[in-house]
């Protein structure tokens, strides 16, 4: 049995590392970060300097998967992929291109969640059909 939960678990990585690529691209093809510049600053009298400075300021300046003027490690690591996608595995999600912390909102949302859940648990007979909450 524990051969099999860790089998799976190894198998996850793999998944979780493709979906993330896949998502992240497909992404970047739909919202460029110059699209994403004037999302936020207003579509409208927005000058190329302002674009670029709001690129500048939330990272979006920099390559999207590899960075062949950095060198070491630094190529793979000073990229928008590393800033924005990959440190989600180790739960670091950082801010939002609006400033709120991602983290925090997790919480918010999963807390509402879990109550909910054991609301509608708790509301549950056995002995019953089940709740239709």
């Amino acid at each position: 049995m524990f051969a099999y939960i860790l089998r799976r678990l190894l198998y996850a990585v793999p998944i979780l590392i493709g979906v993330n690529l896949l998502t992240f691209a497909l992404f970047f093809v739909v919202n460029t970060p110059d699209d994403m510049a004037r999302l936020q600053l207003g579509a409208k009298h927005v000058t190329a300097d302002a674009i670029e400075r709001w690129k500048v300021e939330h990272g979006y300046d920099k390559p999207l998967f590899l960075n062949t003027q950095a060198t070491g490690s630094a190529q793979l690591t000073d990229t928008i992929f590393f800033r924005h996608s990959a440190t989600m595995f180790v739960f670091r999600f950082g801010k939002g291109d609006d400033g709120r912390d991602i983290a925090n909102e997790i919480r918010i949302r999963m807390d509402r969640v879990w109550r909910l859940h054991c609301r509608c648990s708790s509301s549950v007979s056995w002995s019953t059909s089940p709740s239709p909450c």
